[in-house]
């Protein structure tokens, strides 16, 4: 079972979780592969292998295309593009071993189990690396973790942080946050020990070859080939440069800079190829999720408050607060202290504080987002995710700065009050036996006993509670100048106390003023006259006093009667 899979369930472990989902898992996750290159040989022709290749892909499109169909999953924005997994074919045909990129904030994301068994497929001792970027991002603690993870998955992995390489070539020198560690699994490598690693583990892998051939031909030329592949804007290129010491791929921050895969000799004996980013067919949550990875370019976005409204849901209010130096509102007193951030709060109050404002005078929202989703990204709101099954507490790990119900590894929610309180004062609100109850939930903690008999009693007695809860309610809307009785004081807030009086005002408020009666008055309707009409002798005229005017039309003419 996918450990990815496993993970991103709330509270979900790969044995918790085996039971329940592998007969829905198996059915549909080896459906869910990247696609692999038909059998080909240097004698066929190129226009029967193009052709193999375009029908192998368009089936593979199809099976995706019915899975989604069928099973209603939501997949993510995976590459559709034949000439860049063509790219990936050559790479994995050219490398003796592969290295994926991830970002080590969330190297599950990024995984792909799927490449590591096709990269066995081509070759039995063509191995997968898992290269941890952005490392020094995480806690020691944290790095301990997932070391101990991926050791027990049986994975091989490295930490290392393409940012410190590059910063390492100036005058200033590398800057990691956290790299002292006395956990030698947990250390983040430089550039020299990287190269050194890299070259060791290839050459294990083409020395454990029994082709001849393949041996006779790394003789000839005497390099071992290492390619990096994974999702874009992870870092493929910058490691490249890092390690060359000098720019030999471009770099960008929009995903997908790189678009044909490249060889570059880093030593005498190491050559690197750089694989194009891809989005590989996995498992999506929604877009938001996405654009919070860096996987989706941000300065496209037109709706930015659903994907800062995931960044809200990871990032602690004081983590705002202390690094945009922000004053953000407080929650209310009857919400939880620990409330997630509201996204239009956030970027209203974000916009202010940076004087963006709109074409329309409102807070530039848009600009606001898109910072704060950079932010995200690169790191400046740093939040990391936990392995899964971890037992550690954010503070053991060093995640002071995110919340503690955000990761999707958590193994359970914590809610701000006890569950014990909670539900005594829900029975008192329902029972109306304010005395009782109060005492109840205030005595739940030392005398489990004496709470149960409370609950007992009030359930026998649920009636009488309730007549009193409807003539305390009709006495308390008849006058505006009885407080409520001191047992509802007892168990509601000041806050709360406040806006019953606050209704009961309005309840008992006197009515608006009538409207005067002038306004009542209407005009008599409008009438076309007598015209027409026979005469009463009440009229002054009738139908037939008209006449002719200089301009044709009808004038009326007024007749005097004898």
């Amino acid at each position: 079972m996918s450990s990815w899979f496993c993970a991103h369930i709330p509270g979900g472990s790969q044995h918790a979780l085996s039971a329940a989902v592998s007969p829905y898992y198996a059915r549909v996750c080896c459906r869910l592969t990247i696609p692999r290159r038909p059998e080909w040989s240097t004698a066929m022709a190129p226009e029967i292998l193009e052709q193999r290749e375009r029908a192998s892909f368009l089936e593979w499109r199809r099976d995706l295309a019915k899975l989604e169909d069928e099973e209603g999953l939501v997949l993510t924005p995976f590459e559709k593009n034949l000439e860049v997994w063509r790219q990936l074919w050559r790479v994995l045909e050219r490398s003796d071993i592969v290295v994926q990129v991830l970002d080590a904030r969330d190297p599950l994301r990024y995984r792909s189990e799927d490449l590591e068994a096709y990269s066995l497929d081509l070759h039995p001792t063509k191995g997968s690396v898992l290269l941890l970027n952005k490392a020094d991002l995480l806690p020691a603690a944290l790095r301990s973790a997932w070391a101990d993870y991926f050791e027990g998955q049986g994975v091989e992995y490295v930490f290392w942080s393409a940012k410190a390489g590059i910063d390492s070539l100036t005058a200033a020198g590398p800057v990691l946050r956290h790299n002292d560690t006395d956990d030698a699994r947990a250390k983040v490598l430089n550039c020299e020990e990287l190269m050194q690693y890299l070259h060791r583990r290839a050459q294990a892998a083409v020395n454990s070859r029994d082709d001849a051939e393949e041996h006779q031909r790394h003789a000839d030329h005497g390099r071992v080939t290492v390619g990096l592949t994974g999702y874009p804007n992870v870092g493929k290129s910058s490691t490249i440069n890092a390690l060359f010491g000098s720019k030999k791929t471009a770099v960008a921050p929009t995903p997908g800079k790189t678009k044909h895969f490249q060889t570059l000799n880093i030593t005498d004996g190491l050559t690197l190829c750089d694989c194009p980013g891809l989005v590989l067919p996995r498992y999506a949550q929604s877009k938001s999720e996405m654009v919070a990875a860096g996987v989706i370019p941000i300065d496209r976005l037109t709706d930015v408050r659903t994907p800062v409204a995931v960044v809200c849901e990871r990032i602690a209010r004081p983590e705002f607060e202390r690094v945009y130096g922000l004053k953000l509102p407080k929650p209310d007193e009857h919400d939880a202290p620990n409330k997630v951030l509201e996204a239009a709060e956030l970027l209203r109050s974000y916009a202010l504080s940076r004087g963006w404002v709109a074409a329309s005078g409102l807070p530039d929202e848009t600009r606001s987002g898109r910072q704060i989703l950079k932010d995200f990204v690169n790191g400046k709101l740093l939040h990391c995710e936990r392995p899964p099954a971890c037992s550690l507490s954010n503070s053991q790990l060093g995640l002071t700065g995110q919340n503690a119900t955000a990761s999707k590894h958590a193994a359970a929610d914590h809610t701000w009050a006890a569950p014990d309180t909670a539900a005594h004062q829900a029975d008192a609100q329902t029972n109306g036996d304010s005395q009782s109850q109060s005492e109840g939930a205030s005595d739940s903690a030392s005398e489990p006993e004496q709470s149960s008999d409370q609950d007992a009693h009030h359930a026998d007695s649920s009636q009488e509670g309730s007549a009193r809860a409807d003539d305390a309610a009709a006495v308390s809307s008849s006058s505006d100048t009885e407080t409520p009785p001191a047992a509802h004081k007892g168990r509601l807030t000041d806050a709360d106390q406040e806006l019953m009086e606050s209704m009961s005002a309005v309840q008992v408020s006197e009515s608006k003023p009538k409207r005067p009666e002038y306004k009542f008055q209407k005009k008599p309707a409008r009438t076309k006259g007598n015209r027409g009409k026979a005469d009463d002798g009440n009229t002054a005229y009738d139908g037939q006093a008209f006449t002719t005017g200089r301009r044709g039309g009808l004038v009326r003419v007024p007749v005097t009667k004898a």
